[in-house]
């Protein structure tokens, strides 16, 4: 027998997460933290957009998942700076501060063993204020649609690189009518950093 034959093979571990128990019992959790790009759709479609992805707040989210799926909750935090002042009913100043608490259900279709593509729905709660005000009366509170896609890349076993991209829409028949619609549609370019462990 060739001797090269029984020389050792190197391979890239299989992602722990996937091989603890058979491919029909896939289970974990997952979190991480994220920066991003912004673009706000607010008042009378006035746009707010910011590239900076620390300067404007960051990302953290927290799943489950299970046989290439899962639910999660995110929570984006944002502070953007218009180039206009912006008016909304007593407020008035060119800073929003914007807090969104999104809850997922995502599905993950397997590429490769190491690449993921993810597509997901969900509702959005929306707190959004101009900055200033130390009461959190001030803050609107709105909820929204929410659809979003992106690719997952494990860099190791249980660290994972995660790009997003989320929308959200406001639904006009789950607010009061009568009440001058503040966030209108949400726009968010996000990179993940996420460790993911097997249970």
């Amino acid at each position: 027998m060739d001797k090269r034959s029984l020389k050792s093979r190197y391979s890239v571990k299989e992602p722990d997460f996937f091989t603890s128990g058979s491919s029909s019992q896939w289970i974990g959790l997952y979190f991480g933290v994220g920066f991003r790009k912004i673009r706000l759709n607010v008042l009378d479609n006035n746009i707010v957009y910011d590239s900076d992805g620390e300067a404007n707040g960051i990302g953290v989210n927290l799943g489950y998942f299970w046989e290439e799926q899962g639910i999660e909750f995110e929570r984006q935090t944002t502070i953007v700076k218009h180039t206009e002042q912006l008016v909304y009913e007593s407020q008035e100043g060119n800073l929003l501060e914007v807090i969104q608490n999104n809850f997922w259900y995502i599905r993950y279709p397997k590429i490769n063993r190491f690449l993921y593509l993810q597509y997901g729905s969900g509702i959005q709660f929306t707190k959004i204020r101009l900055a200033g005000s130390q009461s959190k009366k001030s803050y609107k509170d709105e909820i929204a649609i929410g659809l979003e896609t992106g690719v997952s890349y494990y860099i190791t076993s249980n660290m994972l690189l995660l790009y997003r991209f989320s929308l959200g829409q406001k639904i006009p028949f789950m607010s009061d009518q009568s009440e001058k619609k503040f966030l209108n549609q949400s726009q968010i370019h996000t990179i993940y950093l996420n460790y993911y462990f097997p249970l």
